[in-house]
């Protein structure tokens, strides 16, 4: 008798040591998965980040008339010879719908698109917010309305971008399966492009 409790009990502290393992692995896992994609949507606005700031500081290169074709809130239009080979290009950055984008779960995800001249546009992220922002030469905000004219245009100095990615599948959190995170991440850089003054 004595050793079938011995052989119960060796069984219930076995199967208890099991049950943590498995659940200490569920949990290395998920925090695993998390770290992948934080690491993942930071690289993803790094470089969409490095892309914009690279073509933004060439608005206005080596174009002698109208430098900014197009200023508002999520879209941009700007004249520069951005791949340096003595023709002036047309460079167009604009947000996509909600509705193109249907290959993630997250609601807010909207393509960035950058087009050069008449080529394809390309997609350079998939953000849930792009915001730029327009200041003249002593860092007074420009409206938007006001932007529709050339001549208010022409006064803007510095633009300043703020972009805000989020994965495009939620993280749930390891104590509520309820609760979900798109891991929102922030990126805001204001730039001054020498051409523009």
């Amino acid at each position: 008798m004595g050793q079938l409790l011995e052989l119960i009990g060796a069984s219930i502290i076995g199967a208890m040591i099991m049950l943590i393992g498995i659940g200490l692995n569920f949990q290395i896992n998920e925090s695993s998965r998390e770290i992948f994609q934080n690491t993942y949507n930071q690289r993803a606005a790094i470089t969409s980040g490095q892309v914009i700031e690279y073509d933004f500081y060439k608005a206005g290169y080596k174009a002698t008339s109208e430098k900014l074709i197009q200023a508002d809130s999520s879209t941009i239009k700007f004249k520069s010879d951005i791949d340096d080979n003595g023709t002036v290009d047309t460079v167009y950055y604009y947000l996509g719908s909600k509705d193109s984008l249907k290959s993630t779960t997250n609601p807010n995800d909207k393509k960035l698109f950058r087009k050069i001249n008449s080529q394809t546009a390309n997609t350079v992220a998939l953000v849930t917010r792009f915001l730029l922002t327009y200041k003249d030469s002593i860092g007074n905000t420009l409206s938007y309305s006001s932007l529709t004219n050339a001549a208010t245009r022409a006064k803007v100095r510095s633009i300043r971008v703020y972009i805000k990615t989020e994965l495009p599948d939620p993280v749930y959190t390891t104590s509520n399966r309820d609760i979900k995170s798109y891991n929102p991440l922030d990126w805001k850089k204001t730039i001054r492009p020498k051409n523009l003054f």
